[in-house]
């Protein structure tokens, strides 16, 4: 009996051990275990300087700056072409030339139509001719003197004057049926020395230039004729002036002789009225001859040899214009990247292909959704297929303002500079390309990863720094760029200070009554402890 009692004392004494021995092993070591596995930590990361970018990325190629298609404006019959495919010109370089025949003759016709419209214009607009004058001016003096003798008494004086009038034409008429004037024959011959002179002068400048086919049509076998008609009419005044007075001259003598004796007998005769009538009119007449010799040319026919100046000058500057457009001349400087023509053959409006290879752009794309990205002036970076191990940089140059479809997706079309003295390698036309779109760029700025930013909800954001008591403090900072890892401090921060990371899935923000880093000591990236190695 003793016994089994002994064994239950033993029993209650090792079930009380191992009860007291399980609660103090749950107490304390047990349950602080499992708190700290259960109670969260927080990482935290240093404020450093670096390089933060915004980039996009695009595909695209390589392009001419410029590229022109060039032709004739006519069309016309190849008869030279002057450049090949890869060559280079300069501005202004003739590229290839069509028949030209055609347009040689035309040019020839319209100096010679301007210039007879200048001629027949100076003819109008000349002096009036002394002798012309003098004989308007001789028949309204002789039919007025016809009408006063007809319509005035006839008196002695008159009869006395109409007689000497008489005498004086017939002296008039028999000198010129008397020898040539020495002076007349002198004047003659000097006007046809001069007429000589510029025959011989035009004849010389005529021969420099008679082996050309056109001959006809140049300017100096006009000057040849034109000296030639001068040269004739001087040598038959000469030939005049050494014969005496000519046959009309005589005539005309004889008919002042006429009239004189005709108004003598008609001072002596009784007046007739229609005798008086037709004087008259012969007066009106001759008046109105005199006023037309005086007054020259009238409005209308001037204007209209103005006019056809104006005409001929205007077809010759067409005829010009067409000589010149059958020469193809480079507009820029460039290189030749097409040719599509033959010696020959008609040629047309678009023959050669002139571009400029030696500044290209880069034509690229961007997805829609990086059109923010695409903004003229941001820098790009050029990496081609053909060259991987070369990056060009350039800058973008335009931005299109309407959506294209590259590859059943809608983008964004750019073009771009491209620098080429990065490296020493030929670039091809056409070549494909990866182009990075650098948006924003902040070198040696202050950073801190995306996680440490909180925000406010009103747009502004604030981090939480650990302070060197391990105390956190919330601070508001200023943000700039921001990439998918970091983001650009402006202000608020300085560099070397530690920020705690937002790592959790709750709330963004930390209560100041209950901090979750109770008890947990309070590690940096890599199992650095925060400064102090305190607990915040």
């Amino acid at each position: 009996m003793f016994r089994k009692r002994l064994f239950w004392i033993i029993v209650l004494a090792v079930l009380l051990v191992a009860v007291g021995g399980g609660y103090y092993y749950y107490k304390n070591v047990y349950a602080k275990t499992q708190a700290q596995v259960e109670e969260p930590t927080t990482a935290a990361s240093q404020v450093q300087r670096g390089d933060i970018s915004i980039t996009a990325v695009g595909s695209g190629t390589l392009e001419p700056s410029t590229e022109l298609t060039l032709g004739f404006r006519t069309s016309g019959i190849l008869a030279e072409l002057l450049v090949k495919v890869g060559d280079k010109v300069e501005a202004g370089q003739v590229l290839a030339r069509l028949d030209d025949t055609d347009a040689q003759a035309q040019v020839s016709q319209a100096q010679i139509s301007l210039r007879q419209a200048e001629i027949n214009l100076a003819e109008l607009t000349a002096a009036v001719d002394p002798a012309d004058l003098a004989a308007a001016q001789g028949n309204l003096a002789s039919a007025k003197a016809s009408l006063t003798q007809l319509t005035s008494p006839a008196g002695t004086q008159e009869v006395l004057a109409a007689k000497q009038s008489l005498t004086s034409a017939q002296d008039n008429l028999e000198e010129l049926l008397a020898l040539p004037d020495p002076d007349v024959v002198a004047s003659a011959k000097a006007d046809l020395t001069l007429a000589e002179m510029n025959l011989r002068t035009a004849q010389t400048a005529y021969d420099q230039v008679a082996t050309r086919p056109d001959v006809a049509m140049t300017q100096q076998a006009i000057n040849l004729w034109q000296a030639t008609t001068n040269y004739e009419k001087a040598l038959a005044a000469y030939n005049e002036a050494l014969e005496g007075a000519t046959a009309d001259e005589i005539a005309a003598a004889r008919s002042q002789v006429a009239q004189a004796q005709a108004s003598l007998d008609a001072l002596l005769a009784d007046p007739d009225p229609d005798e008086i009538a037709a004087a008259q009119a012969k007066v009106d007449q001759t008046q109105a001859q005199l006023e037309a010799v005086l007054a020259g040319a009238s409005a209308t026919d001037l204007e209209l040899a103005q006019l056809n100046v104006q005409q001929a000058q205007l077809s010759l500057d067409s005829a010009q214009r067409t000589l010149a457009e059958t020469e193809l001349v480079a507009p820029a400087a460039g290189t030749i990247t097409a040719v599509n023509a033959q010696i020959g053959a008609s040629a047309g409006s678009s023959i050669i292909t002139l571009a400029d290879l030696d500044t290209p752009q880069i034509l690229f794309w961007v997805e829609e959704s990086d059109m923010s990205s695409a903004a003229v002036g941001n820098a790009i970076e050029t990496t081609f297929e053909a060259l991987p191990d070369y990056v060009y940089p350039g800058k973008i140059l335009s931005v299109d303002p309407t959506l294209v479809t590259v590859s059943n997706t809608p983008a964004v079309q750019c073009t771009a500079s491209i620098d080429l003295s990065a490296y020493p390698v030929k670039l091809l036309s056409g070549m494909n390309a990866t182009i990075e779109v650098v948006a924003g760029e902040a070198l040696n700025a202050l950073l801190v990863p995306i996680e440490a930013l909180r925000d406010n909800g009103s747009g502004q954001y604030f981090v939480f720094v650990v302070k060197s008591n391990g105390e956190l403090e919330m601070r508001t900072v200023e943000v700039g760029l921001k990439d998918a890892i970091n983001a650009e401090i402006l202000s608020g921060l300085e560099e070397g200070e530690v920020v705690t990371l937002n790592t959790s899935s709750g709330s963004s923000t930390l209560s100041t009554e209950s901090s979750p880093f109770e008890n947990s000591q309070q590690m940096m990236p890599g199992g650095m402890p925060f400064p102090g190695g305190g607990q915040p």
